[in-house]
């Protein structure tokens, strides 16, 4: 008697309102109390149906627009690749040169060296007639051919010398190649992760890494590393700016006031690594952007330094502080459904068994 004296005030707004977004009639207050129900339940499945393929359309062109970019990156590997095949046509061309002046200058040595054997035969043929003057022929021909000896090694030495720097500019080369291949390709890793970093909208979504180039003990050499501090998940983010400005949520943050204050000394000392490490400094008022070159951090520019850092990852601190707001809100009502759900089912449980207690009877 009490369900079908019913009327059902407080979801007939809503109900309202979702028939008129599924174009379908709306209960009315004073439909009987099943009618209503049904359909309500009808606009409900009809409500879940659009919902599901308006969330499926927007599935398929998210596809469409990753695989867009991953074909942009294969064109730019072919590029790098046609760039490399050109740098290795001229470098053959090149060598190709240098051994075709080591023949010249070969053939001439070669020439020279006949012609002091020909000049050895003439002195050779004179000897009988100028016995006297041999010794000091001899040895001006000696000192003649140690200057000549001389000369052609400083050549040789001369010689290997460009030849070893022309080795040493092919290797630099490669090098640089082989380092601009690997930048490329870090950049391209590191803006897909800002795109989906910037797309995250839920507390326990996974952050995607970003890499910096970081210089190492050669001060010649750099590497792409990314920090091991950074949070794993929107949830983490929230709590470290939150903890740095002192702010404990009770739900996740159970701990003494001198746990606490140690928590809130860690979260600022995790934020200035951070931002050490990806180069983020905010000026004051009095200083330009080319005179801050120190982190200072305090309960006031926790803030400032967070939408800084999270701009870096291609994130942004106000969204993570809607996102756990929402989480917030969220979380008393997912309670109360699980509630009515828990009251249903008891309910049903005591209807079987007064059912079997009647059977019995």
């Amino acid at each position: 008697m009490l369900l079908m004296e019913y009327q059902f005030k407080h979801s007939l707004v809503v109900m309202g309102q979702l028939a008129k977004d599924t174009a379908r009639t709306p209960p009315s207050e004073n439909d009987p109390p099943f009618e209503y129900v049904d359909r309500s339940l009808t606009i409900l499945g009809r409500t879940f149906d659009a919902n599901n393929q308006k969330m499926q359309q927007e599935f398929l062109s998210q596809r469409e627009f990753i695989a867009s970019q991953f074909r942009g990156v294969e064109k730019k590997i072919e590029e790098v690749e046609k760039k490399m095949d050109g740098r290795f046509e001229e470098v053959d061309s090149r060598f190709e040169e240098v051994e075709k002046k080591m023949d010249g200058r070969f053939e001439e040595v070669h020439g020279r060296f006949e012609e002091v054997h020909g000049r050895f035969e003439e002195v050779h043929g004179r000897f009988e007639e100028v016995h006297g003057r041999f010794e000091e022929l001899e040895k001006k021909m000696d000192g003649r051919f140690e200057e000549l000896e001389k000369k052609m090694d400083g050549r040789f030495e001369e010689v290997e010398k460009k030849i070893d720097g022309r080795f040493q500019e092919v290797d630099r080369r490669f090098d640089k190649q082989e380092g601009d291949i690997r930048d490329i390709k870090v950049q391209l890793e590191n803006s897909a992760a800002i795109t989906r970093n910037g797309r995250l909208s839920r507390m326990h979504q996974p952050i995607n890494l970003i890499k910096v180039l970081r210089p190492t003990n050669d001060p010649n050499k750099f590497v792409w590393a990314s920090h091991p501090q950074v949070p794993k998940h929107v949830k983490g983010v929230y709590i470290l700016g939150q903890r740095a400005k002192g702010i404990f949520e009770p739900r996740w943050d159970r701990t003494s006031n001198e746990q606490k204050l140690h928590a809130k000394r860690r979260a600022l000392n995790t934020i200035e690594t951070l931002a050490n490490f990806h180069n983020v400094v905010l000026c004051s008022d009095e200083e330009s952007e080319s005179d801050a070159t120190e982190v200072i951090l305090q309960d006031w520019t926790v803030d400032d330094y967070m939408q800084a850092l999270l701009y870096e990852w291609g994130m942004d601190w106000q969204k993570v502080l809607g996102i756990a707001e929402q989480h917030v809100q969220a979380q008393p009502q997912q309670a109360g459904a699980k509630r009515a759900g828990d009251a249903s089912n008891r309910g049903e449980k005591k209807k079987i068994r007064g059912g079997r207690q009647e059977e019995s009877d």
